[in-house]
């Protein structure tokens, strides 16, 4: 088992992630179905309304994930309540496949009991089957399900 630690991003560190972080939001709903300019559009809509404030914007905390001295990784959650909900979570491209996500993951579920938080949630892209598929394993059950019909 991968163990990883989670460090909060400093703002100048918050300022590139966001901003890959909201591409890599545009590529995943562009593979759901969107032309990539909506995606995009939908994308900039979607983290201006999450972070109306960015890294100053209440109850959100991000982290980069480390593995010793490498970064392997990086993890956005927001806490509402006793609720985390995590928005955005990454294994570096070169990394993938060798135990990180489960690591960020379970460290995130530490956090979480650090924080007396009951619940972590997420949402997952239905053309992504392996990050379901960790997720399940992990514990998480499905609780809705979103479909859509192009016309």
């Amino acid at each position: 088992m991968t163990d990883v630690r989670l460090e909060p991003m400093t703002e100048d560190q918050y300022r590139p992630w966001r901003a890959e972080g909201e591409a890599h939001y545009a590529r995943s709903v562009a593979a759901s179905g969107q032309s990539a300019q909506e995606a995009a559009r939908t994308a900039a809509d979607t983290y201006a309304k999450l972070l109306p404030d960015e890294f100053t914007t209440p109850d959100n905390h991000f982290w980069y994930a480390w593995d010793g001295d490498r970064r392997v990784g990086f993890l956005w959650m927001k806490v509402t309540g006793e609720t985390a909900f995590v928005y955005n979570v990454a294994v570096e491209p070169d990394l993938r496949r060798r135990g990180y996500g489960r690591g960020i993951m379970l460290a995130a579920e530490r956090w979480c009991q650090e924080n007396a938080l009951t619940r972590i949630g997420l949402q997952v892209f239905a053309h992504n089957p392996g990050a379901r598929a960790l997720y399940e394993q992990l514990g998480f059950t499905e609780v809705s399900r979103n479909m859509a019909k192009d016309l």
